[in-house]
Protein backbone atom coordinates (compact mmCIF):
# COMPACT_ATOMS: atom_id res chain seq x y z
CA UNK A 1 0.00 0.00 0.00
CA UNK A 2 1.52 3.50 -0.98
CA UNK A 3 1.88 5.63 2.15
CA UNK A 4 0.00 8.33 1.01
CA UNK A 5 -2.70 5.95 1.11
CA UNK A 6 -1.78 4.67 4.74
CA UNK A 7 -1.49 8.21 5.69
CA UNK A 8 -5.24 9.14 4.51
CA UNK A 9 -6.55 5.50 5.89
CA UNK A 10 -4.91 6.87 9.25
CA UNK A 11 -6.26 10.60 9.88
CA UNK A 12 -9.35 9.21 8.27
CA UNK A 13 -10.20 6.20 10.79
CA UNK A 14 -8.42 8.96 13.73
CA UNK A 15 -11.59 11.75 13.13
CA UNK A 16 -14.26 9.19 12.62
CA UNK A 17 -13.31 7.15 15.13
CA UNK A 18 -13.24 10.82 17.69
CA UNK A 19 -16.69 12.19 16.02
CA UNK A 20 -17.70 9.20 17.49
CA UNK A 21 -16.88 10.26 20.84
CA UNK A 22 -18.04 14.23 20.18
CA UNK A 23 -21.69 14.67 20.91
CA UNK A 24 -21.87 17.69 18.62
CA UNK A 25 -19.68 16.02 15.37
CA UNK A 26 -22.91 14.93 13.81
CA UNK A 27 -24.24 18.47 13.85
CA UNK A 28 -20.84 19.88 11.98
CA UNK A 29 -21.28 17.19 9.69
CA UNK A 30 -24.93 18.03 8.79
CA UNK A 31 -23.66 21.55 8.07
CA UNK A 32 -20.93 20.17 5.86
CA UNK A 33 -22.55 17.57 4.07
CA UNK A 34 -22.08 16.99 0.57
CA UNK A 35 -19.15 19.41 0.68
CA UNK A 36 -15.13 18.55 -0.67
CA UNK A 37 -12.56 20.93 1.16
CA UNK A 38 -8.91 20.46 -0.69
CA UNK A 39 -6.30 21.19 2.44
CA UNK A 40 -2.84 20.75 1.97
CA UNK A 41 0.18 22.27 4.42
CA UNK A 42 2.85 25.02 2.76
CA UNK A 43 5.32 23.17 4.82
CA UNK A 44 4.66 19.65 2.86
CA UNK A 45 3.68 18.90 -0.87
CA UNK A 46 0.93 16.20 0.04
CA UNK A 47 -2.58 17.35 -0.80
CA UNK A 48 -5.81 16.02 1.21
CA UNK A 49 -9.35 15.98 -0.28
CA UNK A 50 -11.80 15.45 2.97
CA UNK A 51 -15.44 14.41 1.23
CA UNK A 52 -17.75 15.26 4.21
CA UNK A 53 -21.31 13.46 4.28
CA UNK A 54 -23.64 13.46 7.36
CA UNK A 55 -22.52 9.76 8.69
CA UNK A 56 -18.72 10.67 8.34
CA UNK A 57 -15.33 12.35 6.59
CA UNK A 58 -13.80 10.58 3.92
CA UNK A 59 -10.24 11.63 3.32
CA UNK A 60 -8.18 11.04 0.13
CA UNK A 61 -5.12 11.95 -1.87
CA UNK A 62 -6.88 12.07 -5.30
CA UNK A 63 -9.91 13.23 -6.65
CA UNK A 64 -11.32 13.40 -10.07
CA UNK A 65 -13.31 16.42 -9.68
CA UNK A 66 -13.73 20.07 -8.13
CA UNK A 67 -13.12 20.84 -4.60
CA UNK A 68 -15.76 23.12 -3.15
CA UNK A 69 -13.17 24.62 -1.36
CA UNK A 70 -8.98 25.13 -1.55
CA UNK A 71 -7.07 25.32 1.36
CA UNK A 72 -3.38 26.22 2.05
CA UNK A 73 -2.08 27.03 5.29
CA UNK A 74 1.40 26.79 7.20
CA UNK A 75 1.12 24.73 10.39
CA UNK A 76 1.94 27.00 12.90
CA UNK A 77 -1.72 28.51 11.47
CA UNK A 78 -3.78 25.39 12.17
CA UNK A 79 -4.79 26.17 15.29
CA UNK A 80 -5.98 30.26 14.34
CA UNK A 81 -8.60 28.78 11.68
CA UNK A 82 -11.56 28.79 13.95
CA UNK A 83 -10.91 32.41 15.09
CA UNK A 84 -13.06 35.05 12.76
CA UNK A 85 -10.49 37.91 13.67
CA UNK A 86 -7.49 35.94 12.62
CA UNK A 87 -8.17 35.21 8.92
CA UNK A 88 -7.95 38.06 7.71
CA UNK A 89 -4.64 38.57 9.04
CA UNK A 90 -3.56 35.27 8.47
CA UNK A 91 -4.18 35.46 4.87
CA UNK A 92 -2.46 39.10 4.94
CA UNK A 93 0.43 37.70 6.21
CA UNK A 94 0.39 34.54 4.27
CA UNK A 95 -0.29 31.55 6.47
CA UNK A 96 -2.92 31.06 4.73
CA UNK A 97 -4.31 31.01 1.33
CA UNK A 98 -8.35 30.28 0.17
CA UNK A 99 -9.97 29.53 -2.69
CA UNK A 100 -13.93 29.86 -1.65
CA UNK A 101 -16.21 30.73 0.65
CA UNK A 102 -14.26 31.75 4.32
CA UNK A 103 -16.93 30.22 5.91
CA UNK A 104 -16.31 26.98 4.65
CA UNK A 105 -13.20 27.00 6.29
CA UNK A 106 -14.40 28.13 9.60
CA UNK A 107 -16.84 25.52 9.79
CA UNK A 108 -14.12 22.65 8.23
CA UNK A 109 -11.70 24.10 11.62
CA UNK A 110 -14.06 23.50 13.52
CA UNK A 111 -15.32 19.98 12.42
CA UNK A 112 -11.68 18.72 12.62
CA UNK A 113 -10.61 20.47 16.27
CA UNK A 114 -13.20 21.51 18.04
CA UNK A 115 -14.40 18.30 19.62
CA UNK A 116 -16.90 18.10 22.64
CA UNK A 117 -15.76 14.95 24.20
CA UNK A 118 -16.04 14.29 27.70
CA UNK A 119 -12.41 12.01 28.43
CA UNK A 120 -13.10 10.97 31.77
CA UNK A 121 -16.47 9.76 31.11
CA UNK A 122 -15.58 7.50 28.08
CA UNK A 123 -12.49 6.76 30.37
CA UNK A 124 -14.29 5.78 33.46
CA UNK A 125 -16.20 2.86 31.17
CA UNK A 126 -12.34 1.63 31.32
CA UNK A 127 -10.53 1.84 34.07
CA UNK A 128 -13.28 3.27 36.92
CA UNK A 129 -14.26 6.59 38.13
CA UNK A 130 -11.08 7.29 40.15
CA UNK A 131 -8.69 6.73 37.68
CA UNK A 132 -9.90 8.35 35.03
CA UNK A 133 -10.39 11.66 37.10
CA UNK A 134 -6.89 11.59 37.93
CA UNK A 135 -5.65 10.65 34.45
CA UNK A 136 -7.50 13.64 33.16
CA UNK A 137 -6.54 15.84 36.09
CA UNK A 138 -3.20 15.08 35.09
CA UNK A 139 -3.56 15.68 31.01
CA UNK A 140 -4.99 18.75 31.75
CA UNK A 141 -1.47 19.87 34.22
CA UNK A 142 0.53 18.62 31.48
CA UNK A 143 -1.82 20.26 28.44
CA UNK A 144 -1.51 23.58 29.88
CA UNK A 145 2.20 23.72 31.12
CA UNK A 146 2.64 22.75 27.68
CA UNK A 147 0.14 25.43 26.19
CA UNK A 148 2.37 28.02 28.89
CA UNK A 149 5.83 26.86 27.60
CA UNK A 150 4.43 26.98 23.84
CA UNK A 151 3.50 30.89 24.37
CA UNK A 152 6.45 31.70 26.27
CA UNK A 153 8.96 30.47 23.39
CA UNK A 154 6.56 32.35 21.00
CA UNK A 155 7.17 35.55 23.00
CA UNK A 156 10.68 35.18 23.42
CA UNK A 157 10.92 34.38 19.34
CA UNK A 158 8.90 37.81 18.71
CA UNK A 159 11.39 39.44 21.43
CA UNK A 160 14.69 37.99 19.54
CA UNK A 161 13.01 38.64 15.79
CA UNK A 162 11.74 42.30 16.74
CA UNK A 163 14.71 43.52 19.52
CA UNK A 164 17.65 41.52 18.44
CA UNK A 165 17.95 40.88 15.10
CA UNK A 166 15.68 43.71 14.13
CA UNK A 167 13.85 41.70 11.11
CA UNK A 168 10.61 42.52 11.75
CA UNK A 169 9.52 46.23 13.67
CA UNK A 170 8.46 46.33 17.19
CA UNK A 171 5.16 47.48 18.41
CA UNK A 172 6.28 50.65 20.10
CA UNK A 173 8.17 51.52 16.33
CA UNK A 174 4.55 50.09 14.69
CA UNK A 175 2.83 52.87 17.06
CA UNK A 176 5.49 55.90 16.51
CA UNK A 177 5.51 55.06 12.84
CA UNK A 178 1.29 55.18 12.69
CA UNK A 179 1.86 58.73 14.71
CA UNK A 180 3.84 59.85 12.30
CA UNK A 181 1.95 58.97 9.41
CA UNK A 182 -1.00 60.32 11.29
CA UNK A 183 1.05 63.55 11.88
CA UNK A 184 1.84 64.08 8.08
CA UNK A 185 -1.54 63.32 6.99
CA UNK A 186 -2.64 66.42 9.02
CA UNK A 187 0.02 68.49 7.68
CA UNK A 188 -0.81 67.72 4.21
CA UNK A 189 -4.31 68.81 4.79
CA UNK A 190 -3.56 71.73 5.91
CA UNK A 191 -0.96 72.35 2.57
CA UNK A 192 -3.96 71.55 1.20
CA UNK A 193 -6.16 73.57 2.22
CA UNK A 194 -4.73 76.53 2.36
CA UNK A 195 -3.43 76.62 -1.45
CA UNK A 196 -7.06 76.09 -2.10
CA UNK A 197 -7.98 79.07 0.00
CA UNK A 198 -4.63 80.95 -1.69
CA UNK A 199 -6.04 79.76 -5.69
CA UNK A 200 -9.78 81.26 -4.32
CA UNK A 201 -8.35 84.15 -3.57
CA UNK A 202 -6.31 84.80 -6.99
CA UNK A 203 -9.33 83.63 -8.66
CA UNK A 204 -11.97 86.14 -7.21
CA UNK A 205 -8.45 88.60 -8.00
CA UNK A 206 -8.38 87.62 -11.10
CA UNK A 207 -11.89 87.98 -11.68
CA UNK A 208 -12.40 91.38 -10.72
CA UNK A 209 -9.61 92.56 -12.42
CA UNK A 210 -11.36 91.23 -15.67
CA UNK A 211 -14.47 92.57 -14.43
CA UNK A 212 -12.99 96.27 -14.29
CA UNK A 213 -11.22 95.66 -17.74
CA UNK A 214 -14.53 95.11 -19.06
CA UNK A 215 -16.59 97.80 -17.36
CA UNK A 216 -13.27 100.59 -18.79
CA UNK A 217 -13.55 98.96 -22.27
CA UNK A 218 -17.24 99.91 -22.27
Amino acid sequence: MPLTNLLCGLLETGVNQLHQLDSSAVIKRKQLNGTIIYASLKELNFPLYFVISDRQVDVLNKFEGQADCNIRVSFSALNKLQDNHQLTHLIKTGQLEVDGDIQLVQQFAKLLTDMDIDWEEHLSHKVGDVIAHKLCYHAKKIHQGTLAQFNKVEKQTALYVTEEIKLAPSGLEVAYFCEQVKILEAQADTLLLSLNNKLEQLEAKSNKRLGTNSLAGK
